[in-house]
């Protein structure tokens, strides 16, 4: 008989009191809060509010597998229990992965253009990238032959497939 075999990973632990993940309602030293509502004060058995989460402040309830949160602190546990380290180290290792939100590359590069450090420009006023009009104008590389049909690559970036 052959069975396979794979790691249990359990589910963020949220605790039913102050609705945050990581421990339960016995440990808990926050306060009520609501799992609805995000409210403070009561709790969500008859709350019929707008929902609001209170890990990620989106607007759903705590408890949704939606969350933005609560996808990450899965990916938290799985990352400790496949790489077996700790939970320290897993936290750390998936924030570091994680892009943080508004932050996409486009944003950091138009923030890097438009304020250039002073110190890492001190020579350069002006930086044009022009592309040439002909490529005929200028002579390539030269390119070293193979009989087995490689592709070279030239420092200007164009590329020629080798003919046998």
């Amino acid at each position: 008989m052959r069975l396979s075999v794979r790691p249990y990973i359990p589910n963020p632990l949220r605790c039913f009191k102050c609705q945050r993940f990581g421990h339960s309602k016995t440990s808990c030293r926050g306060t009520l809060t609501c799992a609805r509502c995000a409210e403070v004060g009561h709790e969500s058995n008859d709350c019929t509010r707008t929902e609001k989460c209170v890990n990620c402040k989106g607007e759903h309830t705590s408890f949704s597998r939606n969350c933005f949160a609560w996808k990450q602190e899965k990916e938290i546990i799985t990352t400790k229990i496949k790489k077996r380290i700790s939970y320290q180290e897993a936290r750390k290792l998936v924030k570091s992965q994680t892009p943080t939100p508004g932050n996409s590359y486009v944003s950091v590069a138009k923030r890097s253009i438009s304020a250039p450090s002073a110190d890492s420009n001190k020579d350069i006023s002006t930086v044009s990238i022009s592309k040439p009009s002909d490529a005929t104008t200028r002579a390539p590389p030269p390119i070293t032959n193979s009989p087995q049909g490689h592709i070279f690559f030239r420092c200007d970036g164009i590329h020629d497939a080798e003919v046998p």
